[in-house]
């Protein structure tokens, strides 16, 4: 059985905004940020990164300079006791350089990372279930890091499993997306877990739009740490 899962938004939610940030020593925490993640994780929640890089596609830095950044924002997490379960990335762009420059199923507000993810989580039940070729096993406490790989017919196999079983229903209700921008909310919603707006980053020009095209179906908080206290967490 899934445990409940807080998916998390990267840059601008985590992390200060810095124009395609991939060195670790441009990386700063989000005032609160690190309190509200602990917050989340006392409270029994797995946390999740899904965050979009189009810098990779671009040709501004490469997928190993990514995956040095996360290694770096985990282990500072993991020295204030927060364990990340998985870090997944998409490096795609249409405007990108080949091979990135493709229309992916995994750049927000896309689902594809989340349904990346999930599989990982469900790995140890899956071997058991069936014959696909297993996806490799992470060692106990070691962190994930992907990019999508999914297969259409793996992909398709979770989308039909997530409707129909009710232990599957019962994580999606009480799991979340947190970001800054509305596609962080649109891929939330579609994916199948509520979807809550933070005010840092882009959140407050993005709940003003949000406003003005009537389509505020999210809940929002100014930042991290006052998510992390909210009832609305604390319900579940």
């Amino acid at each position: 059985m899934l445990k409940k899962t807080v998916f998390l938004d990267r840059d601008g939610t985590i992390n200060e905004e810095v124009s395609y940030l991939h060195k670790a020593e441009d990386f700063r925490f989000l005032p609160g940020v690190v309190e509200g993640m602990k917050l989340l994780y006392e409270q029994g929640f797995q946390l999740v990164v899904i965050t979009n890089q189009a810098g990779i596609g671009r040709g501004y830095y490469t997928e190993k300079d990514a995956e040095l950044l996360h290694r770096y924002m985990r282990e500072e997490l993991k020295t204030q006791g927060i364990f990340l379960q998985g870090i997944y990335y998409c490096p795609h762009h249409l405007e990108g350089l080949p091979p990135y420059n493709t229309d992916c199923p995994c750049r927000k507000p896309k689902t594809g990372l989340f349904y990346q993810a999930e599989w990982d989580m469900l790995l140890e039940e899956r071997n058991k279930e069936d014959a696909l070729t297993p996806i490799r096993k992470p060692k106990i406490g070691e962190s994930i890091q992907s990019a999508y790989r999914l297969t259409e017919r793996e992909y398709k196999k979770l989308e039909e499993e997530n409707r129909s079983l009710s232990e599957r229903k019962n994580w999606l209700s009480s799991s979340y997306m947190i970001g800054d921008k509305l596609l962080d909310c649109t891929a939330g919603a579609e994916f199948g877990v509520k979807s809550i707006l933070l005010g840092t980053g882009y959140g407050k020009e993005e709940l003003e739009r949000a406003k003005k095209e009537g389509k505020q179906d999210f809940s929002y908080f100014p930042t991290l740490f006052r998510c992390g206290k909210s009832d609305i967490i604390d319900s579940f």
